[in-house]
């Protein structure tokens, strides 16, 4: 009987990662997964029915801890836990995302495992100056470390992009000193769809929402907001490029892989929730308030030829979808939250 491959992946209790969990086990691999002290046996349990096929395991600080025991008999490593924006200092947000990288990847490298998938974004490819239309692998962030511990400390936004830039390119610069390495970065735009069934806030915190917050926010009527931009991407579709990497060709350039949806207004996006969902449209922002972001486009937002040709996701989920996807699952912990007494 032949064993399914082993993949161990950080940052499992999160959105993302929960939604790559789902998808390896899908694709018929084992999973073993880390969290943070105190998640172990919540997060066991929430995946109680696949049996031996997810193992979780404490990492409690991907940037200092030991990882030997975790990486023993995994055939691929996929890195994705990561300080989000405003969670800590500047040193600790950027320290945590490159030394988060590099050290879960310097040990698998000395595990003898090859094949990497690292959790990037599109913080990294944005480029001030550059229409999005232009934006491809072979372009990169000018945010950076000094600037953002210094004069821009204050802007959580650079400090984020900055961390995310940083980050990849010491990663890359890693792949360069050891080409035994298949390293692939997926590098998406801000993650909205639905929830998986491992993924859980027991108490009520909308921020835990991750970046479906955005979307809750928008059922928040005159006190709520528009996110900044429209680049999305579908988080199944992000996990499920994750996951397809693991079986991407090596290439003798990196792998830096951008995932985009298509290019959408906030304005229709309202529009739509309330068409779909009458009863919400008293709770809805005002569609009219929301940003103008310059000419329509149609198709994709950016350049996502890269991922295309390595992962073959010719086609993404439209965005009609993937808001409703948020919608609900928002919703639905709403509603939990509420039968549990959380106002």
């Amino acid at each position: 009987m032949t064993t399914s491959p082993l993949v161990f992946v950080t940052g499992v209790s999160g959105f993302l990662g929960s939604n790559v969990v789902h998808e390896l086990l899908k694709a018929g691999y084992r999973v073993r997964g880390s969290v943070r002290s105190g998640k172990v046996s919540n997060v066991q349990a929430l995946w109680e029915a696949y049996g031996d096929k997810v193992e979780i395991v404490l990492l409690d600080d991907v940037a200092t801890s030991d990882a030997t025991e975790a990486l023993k008999g995994v055939e691929a490593v996929i890195h994705i836990a990561a300080p989000f924006s405003g969670g800590g200092t500047p040193e600790e947000i950027i320290n945590g995302s490159v030394e988060g990288c590099l050290n879960i990847v310097r040990q698998a490298e000395k595990a003898g495992i090859k094949k990497i998938v690292v959790t990037s974004s599109m913080a990294s490819v944005m480029k001030p100056g550059v229409p999005w239309h232009e934006l491809t692998d072979r372009v990169w962030n000018t945010a950076n470390k000094d600037e953002a511990l210094g004069a821009k400390r204050d802007d959580p936004s650079y400090v984020y992009f900055a961390a995310k830039t940083v980050a990849e390119r010491e990663l890359w610069k890693f792949g360069e000193r050891h080409p035994n390495l298949d390293i692939t970065t997926i590098n998406p735009f801000f993650l909205f769809g639905s929830f998986s069934p491992g993924f859980d806030i027991p108490t009520r915190k909308e921020s835990a929402l991750s970046t479906n917050f955005y979307i809750a926010n928008l059922l928040q009527g005159d006190k709520g907001t528009y996110p900044a931009f429209p680049g999305y991407t579908d988080v199944v579709d992000t996990a499920r490029a994750h996951v397809l990497a693991l079986k991407a060709p090596p290439s003798s350039t990196p792998k830096r892989l951008i995932l985009s949806g298509y290019w959408f207004k906030w304005e229709d996006a309202v529009n739509y929730i309330a068409e779909v969902k009458p009863d919400l449209k008293e709770r809805l922002v005002d569609p009219k308030k929301a940003p103008n972001y310059g000419p329509n486009t149609t198709g994709w937002v950016v350049d996502t030829t890269r991922a295309r040709e390595f992962l073959g996701m010719e086609k993404m989920t439209d965005w009609k979808e993937t808001i409703i996807n948020a919608v609900d699952g928002c919703l639905a912990f709403e509603k939990k939250w509420m039968a549990a007494g959380q106002e």
